[in-house]
């Protein structure tokens, strides 16, 4: 059996930028992003996570940081590099998977007592 893949604890710092500095609006949605990865990260660590919560979770990352991620790809003045943006993809993408995982479990855990019954 693999071993989980870890999930990283926070997202890549933003690169220099090459020339000028970054535009205060991807630094402003580098913050956001990044607060909402941490903020979803510290659901998986939660005891009391129940589905519901981890489901918000897993739709805010789908959604909300997803777009961001996209915007801050799309950007043609200064933009961040492919490379930077892939490393974020891929953060993203093994939060989700933890998310979805932890949100197996929770139903699980709800669902198996009612059953047992």
């Amino acid at each position: 059996m693999s071993s989980p893949v870890e999930i990283p604890p926070t997202l890549p710092p933003l690169p220099h930028a090459p020339s000028v500095p970054w535009s205060a609006g991807v630094v402003e949605a580098y913050r956001g992003l990044n607060a909402a990865f941490l903020t979803s990260r510290r659901a998986l660590n939660l005891d009391e996570s129940d589905p519901i919560r981890l489901g918000h979770h897993i739709k805010q990352a789908e959604t909300f940081m997803a777009s961001i991620i996209d915007a801050l790809d799309s950007q043609t003045d200064n933009p961040l590099p492919p490379s930077h943006i892939r490393e974020v993809r891929d953060s993203f993408a093994l939060l989700i998977d933890g998310l979805r995982t932890a949100h197996d479990q929770a139903i699980s855990e709800y669902v198996s007592p009612v059953f047992l019954r």
